[in-house]
């Protein structure tokens, strides 16, 4: 008793200590993917959504690490895991890593840039990351081919609990069957899903120690009519949601590793180019970022999965006429904020970024609006930004399921 009451004191003493404030401070972080040299931004988001660049930004991803300055939209080019950051550097087929401070400052990490040993295709640039939610394992796939037009392979990297640092793990590479726009981890930690949009395909592969990926036997699922460019997961990893270039969007069920559509899906939602989807924190609302007109749509998601049209759409362009081109979009953990990455800012007509506030009952309405112009601020990809992560990211509660057994 007397040792769980030292316990107990020890712990408030230890809370009084940290920063005050420091649990309700959010930041969102950019992959500028810069040819030449790559740097990640880092911005403190106020309660007003106003964003201020944290103290050392921007940082370099190494020394010759490179972007490739444009690619597809739904590249998750950058990743938060736990207190690490992780962001790909397609010109030189890297991953860069970083600990996330209790400031928002970056630092890197020993050993950082770790190699994909795999290759990136300049005609269509850019390495997706996605990891699993215990945050062991990390997964990069390009979304590119070689000169025998070969898809790159997914690198399996496993990550060190307290360094972050990478290391490959030898079940890598695994094949995907085709160049990867976006990778998601379903949240029970079970499966791995990939967006091949040549083939207009979705590949689902099960995850099994330590590590491992293998292509279920029902894989890949062909969409109907388009090409899906991302995927998004509900925290019961029961629907994925995937945004399409014809501006539909496709929601399906997920079962035992095996994709089936919902009711109603695909749903026309009007906006060509729909190529970007992400779920609110209590996977109330879905949004979509739909680069033809910049505008962001939120839509009320129904105890099926389905979506309730027409949705509300925002412009994400504010008052100044120039088109953003909203691509990557990250909720904020609290789930008070959703950062749509802009290929145009509203100043510069480079990189920006637009902060959403979200409030009320589901769907989340997009009531208040920031169009931030990032190239006044920081160093910023003139080719504009493709994706962006929230710190602390949206989580999941719960304990991720257990590893899935070969041959299942």
């Amino acid at each position: 008793m007397l040792k769980s009451i030292k316990q107990s004191v020890w712990s408030l003493v230890l809370l009084a200590l940290l920063p005050t404030g420091l649990a309700a401070q959010r930041y969102v972080y950019t992959n500028n993917d810069l040819v030449g040299q790559n740097y990640v931004s880092g911005y403190a988001v106020a309660a007003n959504g106003t964003v201020s660049p944290v103290s050392g930004s921007p940082f370099s991803t190494g020394l010759g690490q490179q972007g490739s300055g444009g690619g597809f939209y739904a590249a998750n080019r950058i990743i938060v895991v736990n207190n690490f950051l992780y962001a790909s550097n397609s010109g030189t087929n890297t991953v860069s890593a970083f600990t996330i401070t209790g400031t928002g400052t970056l630092l890197p990490i020993n050993g950082s840039p770790f190699s994909t040993q795999a290759f990136n295709d300049p005609q269509n640039p850019g390495i997706s990351l996605a990891a699993t939610p215990d945050g062991k394992y990390l997964f990069a796939g390009s979304t590119g081919y070689d000169s025998q037009f070969n898809p790159a392979p997914i690198t399996i990297f496993s990550i060190d609990p307290t360094t972050g640092a990478l290391t490959i793990t030898n079940k890598s590479p695994v094949a995907a069957g085709g160049a990867m726009s976006s990778m998601k981890v379903s949240p029970d930690g079970k499966y791995l899903l990939v967006a091949i949009p040549a083939s207009k395909e979705i590949a689902v592969f099960a995850i099994h120690g330590p590590g491992n990926l293998h292509e279920v036997h029902n894989s890949p699922y062909l969409l109907s009519s388009e090409a899906a460019y991302s995927v998004d997961i509900n925290c019961a990893s029961s629907t994925v949601y995937a945004g399409a270039t014809n501006g539909d969007i496709y929601a399906l069920n997920f079962a035992s590793g095996r994709l089936s559509p919902v009711a109603g899906s695909p749903y026309a939602i009007g906006k060509v180019s729909n190529r970007v989807v992400a779920l609110s924190t209590d996977d109330g609302t879905l949004y979509s970022s739909n680069q033809s007109n910049s505008t962001v749509t939120a839509f009320t998601v129904g105890p099926n999965g389905g979506l309730t049209l027409p949705g509300t759409p925002v412009n994400a362009a504010g008052t100044t006429g120039i088109l953003p081109y909203p691509g990557g979009l990250a909720v904020s953990n609290d789930g008070n904020f959703l950062f749509a990455a802009d290929i145009n800012g509203p100043v510069s007509q480079q990189s920006g970024l637009s902060v959403f506030g979200l409030a009320g009952t589901p769907p989340f309405a997009l009531d208040t609006f920031n169009a931030i112009d990032l190239s006044s601020i920081s160093t910023t990809s003139t080719a504009g930004l493709r994706s962006l992560a929230a710190y602390p990211a949206k989580a999941c509660t719960g304990a991720a399921g257990p590893a899935h057994t070969p041959g299942r």
